[in-house]
């Protein structure tokens, strides 16, 4: 067979990555501040608060939330669900459509569907849901209501009585007027 003899053989490839940031030549322009910190995407398709991340303020959005960090505000989500991980500390009201913790929870809690407090959640606060589920080991302490109002009903307030009319209750007003007698 035939062979070359300055024949270059292609480099092995290398175990060591590329720098991250190759070395700069010559800067021209001032550098910019890097982007705001936010949320990442999880391959499961929710947001994702790291476990070195703090955020204070209303978090909003329209995914699905899993917090490993901490969280001090407000989070409306009330759309999707929140996951607080078992490294996540909340302390805030959470509005979701599903909320499930592992972790620690100071505030009220209010879910379209369902709550569940898994054996190693913590939660101070409140529960507003159809179905709440509390495995055992966990801790809470609140009140719980499964029976959330849908809408808010209007107040009533009554009608002012005339002048010299004395006040009685609904009974004996409807007796006195069915026998035709005064109070």
């Amino acid at each position: 067979m035939w062979k070359r003899e300055n024949e270059v053989s292609p480099a092995p490839p290398s175990s060591v990555p590329p720098p991250a940031n190759p070395p700069r030549r010559e800067a021209r322009e001032p550098e910019a501040a890097p982007p705001p910190a936010r949320a990442v995407e999880t391959p499961a398709g929710r947001a994702l608060v790291g476990p070195a991340t703090v955020i204070r303020g209303e978090l909003s959005g329209e995914e699905d939330l899993l917090v490993e960090g901490r969280v001090e505000g407000k989070i409306d989500l009330r759309q999707n669900a929140v996951t607080v991980g078992a490294k996540g500390r909340v302390a805030a009201e959470v509005l979701a459509r599903a909320i499930l913790i592992d972790g620690e929870v100071e505030g009220n809690l209010v879910a379209e569907e369902q709550i569940v407090i898994r054996r190693s959640g913590r939660v101070r606060g409140d529960l507003v849901a159809p179905r709440v589920t509390i495995e055992d080991g966990a801790r809470f302490k609140g009140s719980i209501d499964m029976e959330p109002k849908r809408a808010t009903m209007p107040a009533v307030t009554p009608s002012p009585r005339p002048a010299g009319v004395p006040k009685t209750d609904s009974i004996s007003a409807s007796l006195a007027a069915a026998v035709g007698g005064n109070s």
